[in-house]
């Protein structure tokens, strides 16, 4: 169970697919209010470990193939580009003792003119070097920060990944959610219910537009980037 239920898959993989489906349950409720009475350890115990495994898969799925476009965007992957002598948006005198620290640890650097003269080969040489970085930094506990950055990305990205499907939900529902407090208030029913999920699916819909965007992402991208070279510093 521990497998599949990891912290980082809840949080990067699982939770974005759970939020991009949450307006559907949510006019369940507005339609159905009663039918959602089941008790909560027996709905867990059948539906989430499952349910937590298929929706990790497909967030990371489709946070993967964002990827690789958000980094052609942006020139490179965050790391990659803060590893480059040509870089302005990392502090030159950190990135110096990165590269060092780097060297040290056997990892071959390219110096300025090196770079200049081949820019994809010392592209090559920086992702080795982030591959390494990942590999040395998997002690959770030794390094909380880059363990912490690297889940609010993935989160991020995963969930900028569903947008498409997301926006699709989340009008559907709140046209559904509406329809369904309109037909209770005529039918002199309480629509109190019916009336906070469409709030609620109103307030998630804002939340797709304004949030979940490439910006949010690349936020969060530079962010774990930094901590993982920082954490180079640390290293033996």
């Amino acid at each position: 169970m521990k497998s599949i239920l990891d912290h980082y898959s809840l949080r990067a993989r699982a939770f974005p697919v759970y939020l991009t489906i949450l307006p559907a349950a949510l006019v369940l409720a507005a339609i159905l209010p009663d039918g959602l009475n089941l008790p909560l350890g027996v709905a867990a115990a059948i539906v989430f470990a499952p349910l937590a495994f298929l929706s990790g898969q497909i967030g990371a799925d489709y946070g993967k193939r964002l990827e690789k476009r958000l980094w052609r965007q942006w020139g490179g992957a965050p790391t990659t580009r803060f590893l480059r002598h040509a870089n302005d948006d990392f502090n030159p005198l950190t990135r110096q003792r990165i590269h060092k620290k780097l060297s040290l640890l056997g990892l071959t650097v390219p110096s300025k003119d090196e770079e200049e003269n081949n820019v994809q080969a010392a592209d090559s040489h920086y992702e080795s070097c982030t591959e390494e970085l990942i590999r040395k930094t998997r002690d959770n506990a030794k390094f909380p920060l880059v363990f912490k950055s690297l889940t609010e990305y993935g989160f991020r990205r995963n969930l900028l990944g569903l947008k498409p499907v997301g926006l699709l939900i989340v009008i559907l529902s709140f046209l559904v959610c509406v329809s369904c407090a309109w037909i209770k208030w005529n039918n002199n029913e309480d629509p109190a219910i019916a009336i906070s999920t469409t709030l609620f699916v109103a307030g998630l819909f804002f939340t797709w537009l304004t949030w979940g965007n490439e910006k949010a992402v690349s936020l969060a991208a530079n962010r774990y980037a930094r901590f993982l070279l920082e954490a180079a510093l640390e290293l033996e």
